[in-house]
């Protein structure tokens, strides 16, 4: 007992230091697995900017072919309002 007493004594440090390098190795696992759900997430958020930003495109072009109809359609409408206000 009195030889492991004496080795302990002599070896705290190499002892101390391998429960610290558990524990950050632990603490990596843990941030590994942190970061992956991080990473998942992310892509899923991308995915869904990217589906938004189609839908969104998508809108833009049909704002701006209705918008060319109605400025065709004006034209016919004043030409119409004014016919009607001569008789």
């Amino acid at each position: 007992m009195d030889n492991f007493t004496a080795h302990v004594k002599r070896e705290w440090k190499v002892y101390v230091m391998a429960l610290w390098m558990i524990a950050v190795t632990g603490f990596l696992f843990y941030l590994n697995g942190t970061i992956q759900e991080t990473r998942q997430a992310c892509a899923k958020l991308i995915s869904d900017v990217d589906s938004i930003e189609s839908i969104l495109i998508s809108t833009d072009a049909n704002v701006a072919n209705i918008k060319e109809k109605v400025d065709e359609m004006a034209g016919k409408v004043n030409s119409i309002h004014q016919r009607i206000r001569r008789r």
